[in-house]
């Protein structure tokens, strides 16, 4: 776990690398900002158009070659960004980097629900989705030394930033697929008990899902995926509104240098990091994540309803309250892998609500900057991505009752706890 933890690091890395890059980037090629703005977008399109079929390939060959193809893939394309020359050939890049990418966090979903019972899971979510927050804490520092290089070698710094990085990506990947394991059953690192032992208990959650007998185009249009969809293309709309404007938003507070305004810009991701483990352990021993999941979208409404009416310094700690609500991932995840579980249409499914509210990366940034642009002030942009997140919580409380087969009795959770 620990393994596919440093692999979502690096894509987290991959996909911010860009941009630090934008302004040596954009000025070596004659970029316009719309342009850039376009190229950055792009990758969402391949990203969405090829997430469910990667993850129903992953399920077919297994997750351990299929996330290693991920890696070696998207690392390979990162490198070829060394050799972009216009504004076609950008656009061309950043789309065959999002269908490279398609399907990685799902796949990452769907390996750790191979791997571990229901209940064990969300502990394990939280150190996967901590990588994210993690990789923006790290990335800054990381890119502005490599940027550094510029001139050196007859390379542009932005080209140094994709090759090193990339080069790191090709390299984890390709030990990923020496070093990962598909299933418990297939682990010479685990005794003939311990396997036996762990495979029984993933088969008595994988009895209890309402969707290993169904098929993909009827598990997505079912109402409780349809709604864990909706719910978590709210989350990523005011996640990805407030991540591309959080500096914007921090430059309120007068008299900051630049430096100060992106220092204190990073500081609600070591809250998201707290919410996510806190989160997790509280919905793994509990059981009770959907319950979770809304507290953290009250926690993300709440935090940035406060944020919009405060002063800036205020307003900045409000909006550590609504990273904290993000970690919510971590009990997201947990409970979407519960119910769509091990299947190839519930690899599928996860592949669908990720894809969905990747959308989220387009609406998001767009609307918070189209209002700032309207009304000059972050406050009725933070107004809106905090309805956003109302409107999720609001979603999450109709999680529960909507069913796979409304026929079929539900079936009560066991409790399950691992061997130590």
């Amino acid at each position: 776990m620990l393994f596919v933890a440093l692999m979502y690091l690096l894509n987290q890395f991959d996909r911010g690398n860009l941009a630090f890059a934008q302004k040596t980037l954009s000025a070596d090629l004659g970029l316009s900002n719309a342009a850039f703005g376009l190229g950055a977008g792009i990758f969402f399109i391949g990203y969405f158009l090829f997430e469910v079929p990667s993850n129903l390939i992953l399920h077919k060959v297994g997750a351990r070659r299929w996330l290693s193809r991920i890696m070696v893939s998207w690392g390979v394309v990162t490198i070829l960004m060394l050799f972009v020359q216009n504004e076609y050939a950008f656009y061309a890049m950043r789309f065959l980097l999002g269908v490279a990418e398609a399907g990685f966090f799902p796949g990452a979903v769907y390996y750790v629900a191979l791997w571990l019972p229901g209940r064990e899971r969300g502990k394990v979510l939280a150190l996967l989705s901590a990588a994210g927050p993690a990789a923006y804490l790290l990335a800054g520092p990381f890119s502005g030394v490599i940027l550094g290089l510029d001139g050196s070698h007859g390379l542009h710094g932005w080209q140094w930033l994709f090759l090193l990085e990339g080069t790191a990506t090709v390299v984890v990947g390709i030990c990923g697929w020496f070093f990962l394991t598909d299933r418990p059953a297939d682990a010479k690192w685990l005794t003939a008990d311990e396997r036996d032992e762990l495979t029984a208990r993933i088969e008595r959650d994988r009895e209890a899902e309402d969707t290993h007998r169904a098929g993909l185009l009827q598990v997505i249009r079912q109402p409780r995926v349809l709604l864990l969809a909706g719910v978590y293309a709210c989350i990523q709309i005011t996640n990805a509104g407030l991540v591309f404007w959080l500096p914007s938003v921090t430059s309120r507070i007068g008299g900051l240098s630049d430096f100060q305004v992106t220092s204190l810009s990073v500081t609600p991701y070591a809250f998201q990091i707290i919410g996510l483990f806190v989160l997790g352990r509280s919905s793994d021993r509990r059981g009770r994540h959907q319950t979770h999941v809304l507290v953290g979208c009250l926690c993300i409404a709440v935090g940035l309803g406060i944020g919009a009416v405060v002063s800036p310094v205020f307003g900045l700690l409000a909006l550590c309250l609504a990273f904290f609500g993000y970690g919510t991932m971590s009990a997201f995840w947990s409970l979407a892998s519960s119910y769509l579980g091990t299947s190839a249409s519930g690899a599928g499914g996860l592949a669908f609500i990720n894809s969905v509210a990747a959308l989220g990366g387009f609406v998001g940034p767009f609307t918070f900057g189209y209002l700032l642009d309207l009304t000059g002030s972050t406050a009725a942009s933070l107004w809106m991505l905090a309805g956003v997140a109302a409107v999720a919580a609001a979603l999450v409380t109709f999680v529960r009752s909507s069913s796979v087969n409304p026929d079929r009795p539900a079936v009560p959770a066991r409790s399950l706890q691992m061997k130590e």
